[in-house]
């Protein structure tokens, strides 16, 4: 019984031609340009929303870090998620507080308040375009959260 070599689908490519081409090479930014995913006006409408933890007014952008694939968010350490993973949180229960988002687990803060962040992040970003529905959002989000 003799077998047969397989045989190739394709001829081999020549030499460099899965090489990228210099001209298809991504653009780098411009010195001083914003970062691809900054949206400044976004996240001033953002900080005057009530805070999801507390209700106090006069908040700060809060970017949920964590990975979702359901929400088509991946996980980066050291990189700033996109601007629409932003919720509002007072200062105190975004970063100075020993209970705070950033002094803990994130995911477990957001259990223990009873809100997915991800799921009022994409609500808020649909809205983006009219603050009165944004806060809506926002004290809806307070009413329904659900206590563990």
């Amino acid at each position: 019984m003799t077998f047969e070599m397989p045989k190739r689908l394709q001829p081999p490519a020549p030499p460099g031609a899965l090489l990228k081409r210099v001209d298809e090479l991504p653009q780098r930014r411009a010195h001083g340009a914003a970062p691809e995913g900054d949206h400044p006006d976004y996240l001033a409408l953002i900080r005057r929303l009530p805070c999801l933890y507390c209700g106090l007014e006069a908040s700060e952008a809060a970017h949920v870090r964590f990975a979702s694939a359901a929400f088509g968010k991946a996980s980066g350490l050291q990189k700033k998620p996109h601007d629409k993973f932003c919720v509002p949180l007072c200062a105190e229960d975004h970063r100075l507080a020993k209970h705070a988002q950033h002094n803990r687990n994130e995911e477990a803060f957001w259990i223990g308040i009873g809100i997915n962040p991800l799921l009022v992040a994409e609500q808020l970003w649909a809205q983006r375009h009219d603050f009165v529905a944004m806060y809506h959002v926002a004290v809806m989000a307070i009413a329904n959260r659900s206590k563990k």
